[in-house]
């Protein structure tokens, strides 16, 4: 693999360490606040919220393999849209398809 696909692939990883503990460490302080809260309400708020935060998580996720994926100029809307919904899945599948370029550049100079 060339270079250009290491870096992604470590970039991507550290991206997915940081956006996984930033939503640990969320989900841990909800669960502290509802625990002190009193009002139903405001639980009923922190449950919403917390549910959604992992969404916004995977559209800044998205936005990320959107910019690359147009650096790269690879067609890969389905990685895009699986990374709004399933944040790790999504990216394995755009790494795969910049591995795949990166073999056939390979494939293609060599027989050339």
């Amino acid at each position: 693999m060339e270079n250009r696909a290491i870096k992604l692939i470590g970039k991507y990883a550290l991206l997915l360490c940081i956006l996984s503990g930033i939503q640990i460490l969320t989900n841990h302080l909800v669960s502290q606040l509802i625990k002190d809260s009193m009002g139903t309400e405001f639980e009923t708020y922190l449950l919403v919220a917390s549910n959604l935060f992992p969404f916004l998580l995977n559209a800044i996720t998205a936005v990320f393999v959107f910019s690359d994926s147009k650096k790269e100029n690879l067609e890969c809307k389905y990685s895009i849209l699986l990374t709004v919904f399933y944040r790790p899945i999504g990216i394995v599948l755009f790494l795969l398809y910049v591995i795949d370029k990166e073999i056939k550049r390979k494939y293609i100079t060599k027989t050339h």
